[in-house]
């Protein structure tokens, strides 16, 4: 950790980097890479000032992160911005990163979103977690249904694969909803959180492109 007293700056920043294990590093989440970025984001700003740095070696999934809070408090006292290389730096958990948008307190910036402001970078959080849930959810499910394969010849039951895929649905649906509902609640019409989402290459969980109908089909699900 690296801190430096400030007054308050128009433009100073508070970095803050995260890796989950001290070996770290090769898949470009590393120390190196995220000062890397965050380095080039510097580049193009006007006369920053960096007044704090703090390393974390903690995983995205738990919250309770002693350097993040001294990083906070540092940006609390200075006015300044909090610097993170990407949104899953911060956390992966998006109810934690709403928290965070909605602190007045904390001006958050991301290397890698330069132009964000914090309702998109609550966007593209909800969008990351909505991913790695679907993941999840797929993958569990394709071995599940590799092992019904394996026990029943290939003929797996009709009754359990239907359950499966709306299991897949409902897990889908709650994990979307984080980024359609805030979405629903700014005014959008459910054919313009389609279109959202279709222009971030979001897809179905049948691999296709979104439509009103099944904006609605979420919101009802969740």
């Amino acid at each position: 950790m690296e801190s430096v007293k400030s007054k308050k700056t128009k433009n100073s920043f508070v970095q803050y980097l995260r890796v989950s294990t001290q070996k770290q590093g090769i898949d470009g989440n590393g120390i190196s890479a995220q000062e890397r970025d965050i380095n080039i984001f510097l580049g193009g700003q006007n006369n920053p000032m960096v007044i704090g740095k703090y390393v974390e070696v903690e995983s995205g999934a738990n919250d309770e992160r002693p350097e993040l809070e001294k990083a906070l408090d540092l940006c609390r006292k200075t006015s300044s911005h909090l610097l993170v290389q990407k949104v899953d730096r911060l956390s992966r958990d998006v109810e934690f990163i709403a928290k965070l948008v909605k602190d007045k307190s904390i001006q958050l910036r991301v290397a890698n979103l330069p132009n964000a402001d914090n309702f998109q970078i609550h966007l593209f959080a909800a969008l990351g977690m909505a991913e790695r849930e679907f993941i999840s959810v797929r993958t569990k499910a394709a071995m599940k249904a590799a092992k019904e394969r394996g026990q029943k010849f290939g003929n797996p039951r009709l009754g359990e694969i239907n359950r499966t895929r709306k299991k897949v649905a409902r897990s889908f649906a709650s994990s979307v909803s984080h980024i359609v509902k805030p979405l629903r609640e700014k005014g959008m019409t459910y054919q313009e959180i389609a279109n959202t989402l279709n222009s971030m290459d979001l897809r179905t969980t049948q691999g296709c492109r979104y439509h009103p109908i099944q904006i609605k089909r979420i919101l009802d699900r969740v």
